[in-house]
């Protein structure tokens, strides 16, 4: 039986946190061209979609007036099925790679093969990601501005966690890419004040491996904690 390489690899990070938390992990080889093309045209056409339901977004918030308390919940009820519309684009595509991905591994590759150069090199890969998470976080920003940190966490939590399976998935191609990647959306959260929600996601497992250190909490966030917006 085959097992998808996203799933292996998040089976096995867990495992390793359990069993040597200050392990860091990272030799595995950079995935075939083939698997790698493959998840960048992916991501292109998730981009362009996240794209069109963060303007959707904007716009349904620009459309309503946002003053009470009540209109607040009102406005979030309103953007909740547009959340999820983004949650499932993002799991569709993570799906989408991790049956390639399994596919076209390098592993499965016979000894001695010459790979053909990839048109999207690893950077370019974390690059797409990275436009991803900062679309997804620019989203994010508008939410916390018009409805306030306490109901956009809400709202967007099962969005982070399904942002942080695509970012594992691309991990298995590309290693390092969730390190480097994670690294960029805990800030930006951090700055709107839910930096800790990918510490709650997580529940600190990977803080190892992702270069956590001293800080406390992923990326050292959890030693001051976020600046907190007004809500």
């Amino acid at each position: 039986m085959r097992f998808p390489i996203c799933s292996i690899l998040y089976a096995g990070l867990v495992a390793s946190v359990y069993a040597s938390p200050l392990a860091v992990p990272n030799r595995r080889a950079t995935a075939s061209a083939a698997a790698i093309d493959d998840a960048a045209e992916k991501l292109d056409l998730l981009t362009v979609k996240v794209h069109g339901l963060g303007v959707s977004i904007n716009s349904t918030l620009a459309s309503m007036p946002i003053v009470t308390e009540a209109d607040k919940d009102k406005a979030a009820k309103a953007v909740e099925p547009q959340l999820k519309e983004l949650e499932a684009a993002l799991k569709e595509t993570t799906d989408l790679i991790n049956s390639q991905s399994g596919k076209r591994s390098l592993a499965s590759a016979p000894a001695g093969d010459v790979q053909p150069r990839s048109s999207c090199s690893s950077s370019c890969l974390t690059g797409k990601a990275n436009g991803i998470v900062t679309i997804v976080t620019g989203t994010v920003s508008g939410l916390v501005s018009g409805l306030g940190v306490s109901r956009v966490t809400v709202l967007i939590k099962p969005v982070l966690g399904t942002l942080n399976g695509l970012l594992s998935c691309l991990d298995g191609l590309v290693p390092g890419l969730l390190s480097t990647v994670t690294g960029l959306l805990s800030g930006l959260l951090g700055s709107l004040g839910l930096g800790g929600l990918l510490d709650g996601l997580l529940g600190g497992l990977l803080g190892g491996l992702l270069g956590g250190g001293g800080g406390g909490g992923l990326f050292g966030l959890g030693s001051t904690g976020p600046i907190q917006p007004s809500t």
